[in-house]
């Protein structure tokens, strides 16, 4: 069946209708509603965004727990995924197993985690009897770093394992017979030319990691210092709600989310035209 653009453009009009109604017009509406607070002095929310330090603390503190474990994901998945495309025979199941670890985010993985190394988990008190995790606390940015890192390797092992797979390995024996060493091909060549992949993965691990909620809510509750976290506690809040923050809040995801991933394609897009 040949796809025409306006058959695809019908297809594709539920989806698009589902996006506007759910996301487009709520924060749209939220973000005019800021600005006429904002415009008309009563009590705009980036003003107490910016004057209170908790909320600050909590965008670098995403910032930085977000690069970390897309850090750590990249490098992690990739060793993976070379090492499937040199064992091919594992990569059915690995491909399986990193889709399931993928979207084993959320509820699921903080029990796996707090069971294994919460203040009273197996792991924790094993290795406390032994003298060792004295002061480990699963809440704290070490303990987040964890369990971010548990989601974010899976992702990077199943956005990796192609562009890996289509790395000619004749490339690496032509430059074996040139006398070039593995870590000089990898240098000069491999890596140069997996950047754009790499770049790509890393803008997706970033905001997957900057957007997750479930997974730092249910292992710290609302004292989790992850900006999704703050946002939702100041729509529901414990007292009373502050939608103006939330709003304001919520702007500066959205704006730090689209400077990482319009950025990267951009990035990739140069250098793969630059090769």
């Amino acid at each position: 069946m040949s796809l025409t653009p306006r058959r695809a453009w019908l297809m594709a009009t539920p989806m698009l209708a589902l996006l506007a109604a759910g996301l487009l017009l709520p924060f749209g509406w939220r973000s005019l509603d800021l600005l006429r607070h904002c415009l008309g002095g009563a009590g705009c929310g980036l003003q107490d965004l910016w004057a209170d330090r908790f909320y600050l603390d909590a965008l670098l503190r995403t910032v930085a727990l977000s690069a970390a474990s897309t850090l750590i994901g990249l490098l992690l998945g990739l060793g993976v995924a070379l090492h499937l495309v040199a064992h091919p025979r594992w990569s059915r199941l690995t491909a399986v197993l990193a889709g399931m670890g993928a979207n084993f985010a959320g509820v699921p993985l903080a029990l796996a985690l707090t069971l294994l190394l919460g203040s009273q988990g197996v792991l924790t008190q094993l290795a406390r009897g032994a003298g060792f995790l004295q002061d480990w606390d699963l809440t704290s940015d070490a303990g987040l770093l964890l369990a971010f890192t548990a989601f974010q390797v899976p992702l990077a092992v199943v956005l990796l394992m192609t562009p890996v797979r289509l790395l000619d390995p004749a490339l690496a024996e032509a430059a074996a017979t040139l006398g070039a060493s593995p870590a000089r091909f990898w240098r000069r060549v491999g890596l140069p030319m997996l950047a754009p992949s790499l770049v790509e993965a890393g803008s997706l691990l970033f905001a997957n990691a900057a957007a997750a909620y479930a997974t730092p809510f249910a292992l710290a509750g609302t004292a989790s210092p992850v900006l999704a976290v703050r946002i939702a506690a100041s729509v529901s809040g414990d007292i009373f709600s502050q939608p103006e923050l939330a709003t304001a809040l919520s702007l500066v995801m959205t704006a730090l989310l689209l400077a990482v991933i319009l950025g990267g394609r951009w990035l990739a897009s140069r250098w793969r035209v630059g090769a």
